[in-house]
Order: structure tokens, then sequence, then C-alpha cells
């Protein structure tokens, strides 16, 4: 049998349980004296399965600390058993938990916990992500202004803009394993807006105000200032994209620009 051949059928052996395969690979597999071909292919089974569990504690380890141990692996282990690794690094697996969490019936009285689960998604991607640059504001400096409409700013590649109805920052920062103080969490306070990314080796969770929230938004479609301008005065007349754009340069929160030609 070719390798590939093989590997596909231990594939379907081990991730689609199908009979016919198992017996299929038996025929091809040699277990220890001590072991039938059964228990050899179950060991490959479990450690697979508990290499996927490991992964996603160590992704969502605020997650795990909600419902503890029992419950997350329990949920764990459904979500692996239905959504096998489709990279061979296991820092892209686990994207979908969020949302398998937020269909998840016996986790239906934790309204929260998707939530929480994004933040820790979208954190980890962040966190093994390309580093953030430094705007150049010599080369903006020397862009005319009869041009300035046709800039195209770029907040960093290497960001989310996240938004949820309950105050998952709060749920976030009192589960770290260092924070000390006030554990007392209010889910009916409002929810918050996030702006995630990382400043050299620093992880940034921002709070933008309404109107920065809304001009970050905007930036991020990366289209021309002319038309982010327009949509802005258009849709939030309030909004002062001249006094905000400098507060933007300043925080980091504009890494580069390009001219739209």
């Amino acid at each position: 049998m070719e390798l590939i051949e093989l590997q596909n059928l231990f594939e379907k052996a081990i991730l689609d349980k199908d009979e016919t395969s198992r017996q299929r690979l038996y025929q091809q597999i040699k277990a220890p004296s001590n072991l039938s071909n059964q228990d050899g292919l179950a060991i490959y089974n479990g450690s697979i399965f508990a290499q996927l569990i490991q992964t996603l504690k160590s992704i969502y380890p605020v997650c795990h600390s909600l419902v503890g141990d029992k419950f997350f692996e329990g949920c764990a282990n459904i979500y692996a058993q239905n959504n096998p690794s489709t990279s061979p690094d296991l820092g892209d697996y686990g994207e979908s938990f969020p949302q398998f969490l937020a269909e998840f019936k016996h986790a239906q009285s934790l309204p929260y916990l998707p939530d929480v689960a994004k933040l820790e998604w979208h954190w980890h991607r962040v966190y093994i992500g390309l580093d953030s640059k430094m705007l150049d504001i010599q080369a903006l400096g020397k862009v005319p202004q009869e041009n300035w409409g046709e800039i195209i700013f770029s907040i960093p590649e290497n960001s989310i803009l996240i938004e949820s109805i309950y105050p998952i920052h709060r749920i976030w920062e009192i589960s770290q394993p260092d924070y000390e103080g006030d554990e007392g969490v209010n889910l009916d306070e409002g929810g918050i807006k996030i702006f995630l990314w990382r400043q050299d080796y620093d992880m940034r969770m921002d709070f933008p105000s309404d109107e920065e929230w809304y001009f970050l938004q905007a930036l991020s479609k990366k289209v021309d200032f002319g038309e982010v301008c327009f949509e802005l005065e258009r849709d939030y007349p309030s909004i002062n994209v001249g006094g905000l754009l400098p507060i933007f340069v300043q925080r980091g929160w504009i890494e580069s620009f390009t001219i739209n030609e």
C-alpha cells in the first residue's frame, strides 16, 4: 500500500470512525504482542484527541477556569470529535470553538461564554501574529495636502475589533492568575468595545470611545481617506475626524498608509 493511501486510511479510521477503514487498517499494522490491533489503534485515537483537548485548554484558559475542568473537558471532547485539526500547526486549531459554545445546549446558562471565547481566540491569534509597524511620519508629512483625500490609512494588520453586550473584559481580567482586586462582575452593566492589538511585545486591550470606534471601523475597510470622511460625516456628523487622526497616530492605532492612485 502506498504511503499516502495508508495515511488516508488511517485518517478515516481515526477521525471518521469508519469501520470498513478500520478493518482494512488492521491488515496493514502490527500491534505489540500484548495488544490487539484494536487496542493499538485506540491508543492513537486517545492520544490524538487528548492533544486536541489540551490545545483548547491552552488557547481558552479563561473559559476553562469559568466552567471547571470536568465540564470543559467534556465539551472540548465533543468539539474535537466533530472538528478534527486540518492544519499541521495546532496554533490554528479551535477557531470555531466560540460558535460551538454558543450552540452547546449545556452552556446556555452562561450566555457570555461564547464572547469570552471569542476574546481568547483573538488574543491568541494576535499574540502569535505579525509584529506591528511604526507609521512613517516623515513620509506622511511629504504627501501634498491636495492628495490627502487619496490616502489609505491602515490600522495595525495584527489587530481585531471586538464588541460584546457583556463586560467580557472584566470577566477576562478577574480570571487572570495574577489578578488581585474586586472579583465582582455585573452582567447588566452593559457591553464593551475592544480594540485588541500588539505593540512590540506588549498585548494591548484598548477601549475606544464610540467616536473612536466608528473611526476605527471606517479605517479598517481600507478605503481612501476622502471616503472615510464622507462616510463618517454622513452617518456620525458629530465626529471630529481632524481631531481624532493625530490621536490615533500618537497611540499607534495607525500603522501605515498608501496613496490610492
